[in-house]
């Protein structure tokens, strides 16, 4: 193959990718660079049809994804090379940011060695970028555990189409001589001219209604919005792979919002306060809590919740006089709503009060296990409120990956 001449290959015929060539190309594109000799990565083939319209809308749906004979993921996986060390008696610490570079550089490079290979032979490759656009829909589909995180998608199959190759920018482009040169205008001009003035990009300029080619990757293609929205995305689809911890998350991922949704997906969790019976609603913001309400679970004038309530909404409500108040909203098992009124209103007054603090810490994104830690630090008067305390903090735990809870947690709070 000449790489002048390679091409995208969208449409395949019947002809069958076998195993042994699959598995020969597979494995011959191990060779490739990787950190540490460590391959950190891991490729999940997927040749089943019902299996291939699973994966179809993480990637909006694009015909080749359920035609192709094969299609191919290539994952950033550390968790393999983790249960080794954890096996082996040694102690890993690859659950960060650094971690996931390094392991998808690994799985990126053998992505682009096994589409060398693949084309060197004849067959015909598409790259889905589509794959980190919406990275959770694949990772429930493949059942990826944490540390392991989809990269990349190639189709694959023996070409049905010989498109025309795609243009390419000079080498003075993006070749630099020691030092990166600046981009002025002219060098934009010379670099890009060509492009612009190619017959397929001035169709594409006119068909999408504007002005320049540049506007139509920037309004239509790849916006600002749709950028902002699947960059946080990505983020928190990395925090729950395990690659980002809650410290790392308070400056990067959830910015300050002044103002409170009007609703808020909601955790039920059910603890026991000494020998009565307690419950804590946890406001989700992007899967992170936000704030927490607690109140009795069995007394009259406290909450009656099923036990298969596991889950609901948080509804701001604010009346006619401007007073507000926060509901809590589930679905029973026919799928009717029922809506427990007034929060606040349930709690003793000094629990609620504590409450407030531990919502207000929240909101303005102080990490979770320093939460935890200062609810565990508050210095309390009654035996009562203390062990509230505990359930408390034990209820916010789990929203830490990998927090365990000890013994101390255990004997003064415990789910019912």
């Amino acid at each position: 193959m000449n790489l002048k001449t390679r091409r995208t290959v969208r449409k395949y015929t019947q002809q069958p990718v076998t195993d042994e060539l699959l598995n020969r190309l597979l494995s011959d594109a191990a060779r490739t660079q990787t950190m540490g000799n460590l391959q950190l990565y891991s490729v999940v083939v997927t040749r089943d049809a019902a299996m291939k319209q699973r994966l179809a809308p993480a990637h909006f749906n694009q015909p080749m994804v359920a035609e192709a004979p094969v299609v191919l993921t290539i994952c950033a996986d550390f968790r393999r090379t983790t249960d080794w060390c954890l096996q082996r008696d040694a102690a890993p610490g690859y659950d960060n940011m650094l971690s996931f570079m390094n392991a998808a550089t690994d799985a990126l490079l053998f992505c682009q060695t096994f589409c060398c290979m693949a084309e060197e032979i004849g067959l015909g490759l598409c790259f889905l970028g589509t794959t980190v656009y919406m990275p959770q829909l694949i990772i429930e589909a493949l059942q990826l555990p944490q540390l392991v995180f989809p990269v990349a998608t190639l189709t694959v199959g023996w070409p049905a189409e010989t498109p025309l190759p795609t243009d390419r920018l000079p080498l003075e482009s993006f070749v630099h001589q020691e030092t990166y040169q600046p981009y002025t205008p002219e060098r934009i001009n010379t670099f890009y001219s060509p492009k612009e003035e190619l017959e397929e990009n001035r169709h594409f300029v006119e068909i999408n209604s504007k002005q320049t080619l540049a506007q139509v990757f920037t309004d239509i293609r790849y916006t600002k919005k749709d950028n902002e929205a699947m960059s946080q995305n990505l983020l928190n689809v990395l925090y729950k792979q395990g690659f980002l911890k809650d410290g790392d998350l308070s400056n990067s991922i959830m910015p300050m919002i002044e103002t409170r949704p009007e609703v808020l997906d909601c955790d039920v969790v059910r603890f026991q306060n000494q020998k009565e019976k307690w419950v804590a609603f946890v406001g989700l913001m992007n899967n992170r809590p936000y704030e927490i309400f607690t109140g009795l679970m069995d007394d009259e004038e406290g909450i009656s919740l099923p036990k298969s309530v596991t889950t609901g909404r948080i509804i701001k409500h604010i009346d006619r006089d401007g007073r507000k108040r926060y509901d809590f909203q589930f679905e029973n098992k026919r799928g009717y709503k029922t809506t427990v009124e007034g929060l606040s209103e349930k709690f003793n007054p000094e629990y609620w009060n504590y409450a407030k603090l531990i919502s207000g810490v929240l909101r303005y994104r102080m990490p979770l296990d320093n939460v935890i830690r200062l609810v565990a630090s508050l210095q309390l008067d009654s035996d009562s409120i203390n062990s509230w305390k505990t359930g408390v903090a034990r209820a916010l735990k789990k929203y830490i990956p990998g927090a365990t809870i000890d013994a101390t947690d255990k004997s003064s709070e415990e789910e019912v």
